[in-house]
C-alpha cells in the first residue's frame, strides 16, 4: 500500500532513506535541475511524453538498468509527472520479475492522482494504459515546492483531478479548492513573468499542501479498500471515459489529460441530467451549471468548444472511441455519473445507449 511522505521543502527530499549503491533513479530529462538532490545515485534521463508511453520505452529503460548492474535487490525511483511514474512503476514491476520502487511526483496531476494507487502501464496504438499492472510503490514523496516550475497548462491539468476527488468525497474541500485556484488564476492573469506554479506556491503553500494532502489521503483510502477496482475505486474514473476518448482522437494535438478530464466530467454530468430528465435531454441541473462555472473560474475548459484543440469535436464524435475503453464489459460499460457533490454513482449502461445519448446531446 502507498506510504505518503509530504515534504514542504525540496531540500528535505535528501532525507529519504536510500542506499546509493543499490538505488537507480529514472528522471524526466526536463528535470535536470533536480539532479543535485540525488547526487551520487545512478541516474538515467529519458524523454517522457505521451508518444513515448509505449512498451519500447520500457524495454530501453530495462536494457539500461541491466547494463548498469541493477539486480533483484535494487530500488528504482521515478521522478517526474504521471507518465514518468507510470512507466517507471511498470518497468520496475516486470524487471527481473519485479523490484521495489518509489516515486517523487513533480506535477500537481501526479501528486494528487497519477502516482497514487499502484496503476502502472503504457499505451497501445494510442489507447490509454492498455498494457499494465497494479503494483504499489514502497513510498511516494510529495513536495509542493516542486510545482514552482510548472507552466500554466500543466499546473491547471492537475486542478481537474483535485476537483474530481472533492466532487466524490468532500463538499467543503471542493469549495476551498475552487476558491484557492480561482485566486491563483486571477493573480496569474494580472502579472507577467512568473510561472503559474510559482504563483500557486507563493499564494499560500500551507493551503496548497493541505489540498494536495487531502486528495492523496482520499485516493489512498479508496485504493486500500478496493485495490483492484472491483467496486468503489471505479468512482475515481469520473470524467475519464470521455476524457480518454478525447485523448484518443486529439492526443497528437497535445491535449492535456486534465483538460480532457475537465470536459469529460461535464459530459458525464450532462449524461446524468439526461438520464434523470426522462431522457428528454432538455434540463441542465444546477450542479452541472455550477461545475461548468467553477471549471471556468479556475481556468479549465468546461465544454468541447471552449478548448482550441477540441472545438471542432461533438460529443457524438467520441462515442466510438468510448467502446474501446478498459471499463467495457461485453456490450456494457461502467460509467460514473455525478448528480452532485458527494452524490456520484457507478452505473452499468449499454454502449449503444451511450451512443444514443451522445448523438442526442451533440
Amino acid at each position: 500500500m502507498n506510504k505518503i511522505h509530504i515534504y514542504k521543502s525540496i531540500k528535505q527530499l535528501q532525507n529519504l532513506p536510500l542506499e546509493k549503491e543499490s538505488t537507480f533513479v529514472i528522471i524526466d530529462n526536463n528535470l535536470k535541475h533536480l539532479h543535485s538532490i540525488f547526487k551520487g545515485f545512478k541516474t538515467f534521463c529519458f524523454e517522457f511524453s505521451e508518444s513515448k508511453k509505449i512498451f519500447s520505452t520500457v524495454e530501453e529503460i530495462a536494457r539500461q538498468l541491466l547494463e548498469a548492474g541493477a539486480d533483484r535487490n535494487c530500488f528504482i525511483i521515478g521522478i517526474g509527472g504521471g507518465i514518468t511514474t507510470d512507466i517507471t512503476g511498470f518497468t520496475a514491476s516486470i524487471y527481473k520479475r519485479g523490484v521495489k520502487f518509489g516515486f517523487v511526483p513533480t506535477t500537481l496531476l501526479s501528486q494528487v492522482d497519477a502516482s497514487i494507487g499502484g496503476k502502472n502501464g503504457v499505451n497501445l496504438n494510442s489507447y490509454k494504459n492498455i498494457l499494465g499492472v497494479i503494483n504499489q510503490p514502497l513510498w511516494i514523496a510529495i513536495c509542493p515546492e516542486l510545482l514552482q516550475t510548472l507552466p500554466e497548462e500543466e499546473f491547471k491539468a492537475g486542478i481537474a483531478e483535485v476537483l474530481k476527488t472533492f466532487i466524490l468525497f468532500d463538499k467543503d474541500y471542493y469549495t476551498k479548492a475552487v476558491e484557492y485556484f480561482s485566486k491563483v488564476a486571477q493573480k496569474y492573469a494580472a502579472q507577467e513573468g512568473k510561472e503559474y506554479g510559482t504563483i500557486a506556491v507563493e499564494e499560500d503553500i500551507d493551503t496548497l499542501t493541505d489540498i494536495i494532502g487531502k486528495c492523496a489521503q482520499y485516493k489512498c483510502g479508496v485504493v486500500k479498500r478496493d485495490e483492484f477496482e472491483k467496486g468503489e475505486r471505479r468512482l475515481l474514473n469520473l470524467g475519464h471515459t470521455f476524457a480518454h476518448a478525447i485523448e484518443k482522437l486529439k492526443g497528437d494535438s497535445g491535449i492535456m489529460h486534465g483538460h480532457a478530464v475537465s470536459m469529460g466530467m461535464v459530459i458525464a454530468a450532462k449524461i446524468g441530467d439526461y438520464l434523470k430528465d426522462g431522457e428528454s435531454g432538455t434540463q441542465q441541473s444546477s450542479f452541472t451549471q455550477m461545475l461548468i462555472d467553477d471549471l471556468r473560474k479556475v481556468g479549465l475548459p468546461a465544454l468541447l468548444e471552449e478548448c482550441p484543440i477540441t472545438k471542432e469535436l461533438k460529443i457524438s464524435h467520441l462515442a466510438d472511441a468510448v467502446s474501446k475503453d478498459k471499463k467495457v464489459q461485453g456490450k456494457n460499460i461502467h460509467f460514473i455519473v455525478p448528480n452532485g457533490i458527494e452524490n456520484v454513482k457507478d452505473i452499468t449502461i449499454e454502449l449503444d445507449k451511450i451512443k444514443q445519448i451522445a448523438n442526442d446531446l451533440r
